[in-house]
């Protein structure tokens, strides 16, 4: 089913495009000191220590709670690592955790035998379950977070009946007596 295409004016300046850039700077900046990064990296780091290979990698993961996707070329070559840590509900790149967790690394590992050395943080593995779970943000915060109350229109003030006169109801009881109009 198709609308009528919504005015842009309608949703007020708090969700234009330099709204949402101002948005993904600051998650950008808050994945940089999230807890749970060091905490994730460093449990990667171990299994990375006490498995062998790649199917044994992914089982100790999920038996974590981390699930593993990796993006593979036609010839076999892992191009991309993502961990999806379900603990602490974030998605990580291996590149993004640290340079040693990158799917370069994980290319010559497990395609080329070339186990990489890794040091691990003894202090931050202990911690893995002890993270703070921190109540979870809405997804469309970024927009209420600097409205004032007069742009307050909300949500369902878009939908035709919260509006007060629907256009198209009109002009379909117009029809409407027009044909019977028509008939008489």
């Amino acid at each position: 089913m198709v609308s009528n295409p919504f005015k842009a004016s309608l949703f007020g300046k708090d969700a234009g495009v330099t709204q949402l850039q101002k948005h993904f700077e600051q998650s950008n900046e808050k994945m940089k000191t999230n807890p749970a990064r060091s905490v994730l990296k460093n449990t990667i780091e171990l299994a990375i220590h006490t498995t062998n290979n790649e199917k044994e990698f992914k089982k100790q993961l999920v038996g974590q709670g981390i699930n593993t996707i990796v993006r593979k070329n036609e010839s076999g070559r892992i191009y991309g690592m993502t961990f999806i840590d379900h603990g602490s509900r974030s998605v990580w790149n291996g590149s993004q955790l640290d340079r040693n967790l990158s799917a370069n690394i994980f290319n010559d590992w497990w395609n080329n035998g070339n186990k990489p050395e890794l040091k691990t943080q003894d202090s931050l593995v202990s911690k893995a379950n002890e993270i703070d779970h921190q109540p979870t943000k809405d997804l469309f915060e970024f927009i209420t977070q600097e409205h004032s109350q007069s742009s307050d229109l909300g949500l369902f003030s878009l939908l035709p009946d919260a509006q007060g006169v629907d256009y198209e109801e009109e002009q379909f009881a117009k029809q409407m007596k027009k044909k019977k109009n028509r008939r008489i």
